[in-house]
């Protein structure tokens, strides 16, 4: 049936889909999911210069159309508002479509003989990287490992001449080769930044592992430059469309990314809607923007910059998330705080001049209690504020009603919970796990914004997935079969809602996207299964059809 709606469907949009330029307005029918209560699902929409101008029943909204129309009958596909990716690096994503992908690589040594083959093409000197690696998530370790970690001797000797560099899937760690550290000169001498952990074995000698500002280092090896970002998002926004993004936060941009955006801007080349955090780890940007108002999209533009995004912690993974008590697997260390909690409070309080958010990264419980104080501390309570806090991923109970009560938004990634929880038990205990870890349905129920993404290329940007992992609370395989801590679930309305009209809320974009309501752009996700309706098992089968931002097709399946 799925298979013969989808024919359905391709065939009426072979048949009554033209160029837009020939068409004065759009009709869109079928069944429309609209993340807006007051008709929760409709059968038609009419969009004009870009928004909705009807939202309601078919036989009202052929009324409406001006002659020579578009009418793109969805047959057995399903529209929803356009997904918004609420958490994600934009040019790191386009960088891990074009270097080594890591993900679900299984061991070790597989990773090493993709590096040989890289290493093999590539010309003297030329840096080889990649992304996606996680060493909790191999089926065999190597023999060698320090801290729980692997060494860079085995990339060493196949990759003698090129320098390497795989980032690790969190985003915290980086691995590097000999070849590299030569290139850094970075050894045993070389002084560990504040926030960062540079791993040496036995002899005091690197071992090529370095964790959250340690990872700075290798800058030199890794800066894009204005050419490469803007390239490298181009990458990033196609890909985006073929899973049926339409907005992206994008958490942490540089100086660079910065330029590379305003540039595609003002060349029409950026079609994704963007919602830009400036990276406040960087000390002189974050004052250049401070000093002025945000740049705000409209009509003539997809970008939007009004926010900044702190790093308060690491990742579990690397046993940086920065907790209250030490690790259950790791009693040696509760984590590692990555920024000093006056500067936020700095920052905040410089925030309220121009209006601008503060997002701040917290994964450990000590880092989610810190980042509260200082939301607590900031003179923020007389504008509406909106601040976030990125993952609040492993919470005290205690502060989720601080939360609510100071206005923050919970940024979590549903798809974190299917893919870390089989080994984040160990770092932190069944107790912790239990009681305050992905804990979705006691946000909601203490009156908590959420806002919902997958932290790509984290994770892999598909939003699917994360839609799966938010209504079954399983691993991508479906396991285990009654869920993880299944009471802490959201249901399929408020995932909807959490990947569209929340997201936009949590960057002050509600009344502009996020549902299918009149006035609002026109922006939709077309899938060729029904997301709300159809059983739990056969989600993941779902596919993204069709993509919309301002009533403009950016991508159609073939």
């Amino acid at each position: 049936m799925v298979r013969q709606g989808a024919r359905i469907f391709f065939i009426l949009l072979t048949v009554l889909f033209a160029p837009a330029s020939l068409a004065a307005s759009l009709l869109i029918s079928g069944t429309i999911y609209t993340a807006d209560d007051t008709h929760k699902v409709v059968e038609a929409v009419v969009i004009e210069d870009g928004r909705f101008t009807y939202v309601g029943d078919l036989v009202t909204a052929r009324s409406k159309v001006e002659t020579g129309h578009q009418h793109i009958a969805l047959g057995e596909a399903t529209a929803y508002p356009g997904f918004i990716e609420s958490h994600g690096h934009l040019s790191s994503l386009g960088e891990a479509i074009t270097n080594l992908d890591l993900n679900g690589v299984d061991s070790y040594q597989t990773i090493v003989g993709m590096v040989a083959d890289a290493a093999a093409k590539a010309s003297p000197g030329q840096v080889i990287k990649g992304r996606g690696w996680h060493q909790s998530k191999w089926s065999k370790q190597p023999s060698v490992m320090i801290d729980g970690f692997p060494t860079h001797r085995s990339l060493s000797e196949v990759s003698p001449n090129n320098p390497v560099f795989l980032g690790h899937a969190n985003g915290h760690t980086a691995l590097v080769n000999q070849a590299a550290m030569d290139a850094l000169n970075l050894n045993y001498n070389t002084p560990t930044p504040d926030g960062g952990v540079i791993v040496k074995d036995g002899k005091g000698d690197p071992t090529g592992i370095l964790h959250e500002n340690a990872i700075d280092l290798a800058y030199p090896l890794t800066a894009l430059s204005k050419a490469s970002s803007m390239a490298a998002i181009l990458a990033a926004q196609a890909h985006a469309f073929q899973w049926g993004i339409t907005n992206f936060h994008d958490a942490g941009a540089s100086s660079t990314d910065i330029d590379a955006q305003l540039t595609l801007d003002e060349s029409k080349q950026l079609k994704l809607r963007v919602y830009t955090m400036v990276s406040a780890q960087d000390e002189a940007l974050t004052d250049h923007w401070l000093n002025r108002p945000p740049l705000i999209a409209d009509d003539e533009s997809r970008l939007t910059i009004r926010s900044f995004k702190a790093v308060m912690d690491g990742a579990l993974g690397s046993r940086t998330a920065w907790l209250h008590q030490p690790y259950s697997d790791d009693p040696g260390t509760s984590g590692v705080q990555t920024f000093d909690e006056d500067r936020l409070v700095d920052i905040m309080n410089r925030s309220t001049a121009h209006g601008w958010q503060i997002n701040t990264h917290a994964i450990g419980d000590k880092a989610n209690t810190v980042v509260l104080d200082a939301i607590h501390e900031a003179s923020l309570s007389e504008r509406d504020h909106r601040s976030r806090i990125e993952h609040s991923q492993h919470l005290q109970p205690s502060d989720i009603d601080r939360f609510a009560s100071l206005g923050v938004i919970a940024s979590i990634q549903a798809i974190h919970m299917s893919s870390d929880r089989p080994w984040a038990i160990n770092r932190l205990g069944k107790e912790r796990i239990e009681s305050g870890a992905y804990v979705w349905r006691d946000l909601l129920n203490a009156g908590v914004h959420i806002a919902n993404g997958t932290d790509v290329p984290v994770e892999p940007i598909n939003p699917i997935a994360n839609f799966y992992a938010s209504v079954a609370r399983k691993t991508l395989r479906g396991l285990p079969t009654g869920g993880y801590e299944i009471d802490q679930k959201l249901s399929r309305e408020e995932t909807l809602k959490s990947m569209t009209l929340w997201n936009a809320y949590a960057a002050f974009e509600e009344a502009e996207v996020g549902s299918i309501s009149v006035g609002k752009r026109a922006d939709m996700t077309i899938t060729n299964q029904n997301l709300m309706t159809i059983d739990e098992a056969d989600i993941l089968a779902t596919k993204p059809v069709m993509t919309i931002v301002g009533g403009e097709v950016v991508y159609k399946a073939m």
